[in-house]
């Protein structure tokens, strides 16, 4: 599955968050999952445009491929990737959404708040992709 398909999964997630307060917890939990898997699926995507052929994609094989390759367009993918890819994660405002941790989201503001946040970081995630795209 693309990364796209990813974000448009999120997206379906995120506006059916808070239609109903029961499920919005799990679906809270849901898009959060959804955007860690959006980070894997762009990294595994460019895992098979430099034909790398990692199995189970990390940033650590992947950076370790690049390396040894010696692929320069991989590694200028590699070195934005991981800056994009922090300056999103260090975002105090998304770090409830983005925990090393755990994939469970605790809730600590009111749900309009709430999916605010999801959009704002759903957007920043599109951009990145995006770009990716057009660049690399």
């Amino acid at each position: 599955m693309t990364a796209i398909r990813k974000i448009n999964e999120a997206e379906i997630i995120l506006n059916r968050l808070g239609s109903n307060t029961a499920e919005f917890q799990s679906d809270l939990n849901l898009f959060a999952n959804t955007i860690h898997d959006i980070f894997t699926h762009l990294l595994d995507e460019y895992n098979t445009k430099f034909d790398f052929k990692l199995k189970h994609i990390s940033l650590g094989k992947f950076k370790k491929s690049a390396k040894k390759l010696g692929k320069i367009e991989a590694i200028n993918f590699l070195i934005w990737y991981e800056k994009e890819y922090r300056r999103i994660k260090d975002n105090a405002m998304f770090d409830f959404l983005l925990k090393d941790d755990t994939k469970e989201v605790t809730l600590k503001e009111n749900s309009e708040e709430v999916k605010k946040t999801c959009s704002l970081l759903l957007d920043k995630v599109k951009q990145m992709t995006y770009y990716a795209y057009e660049n690399f």
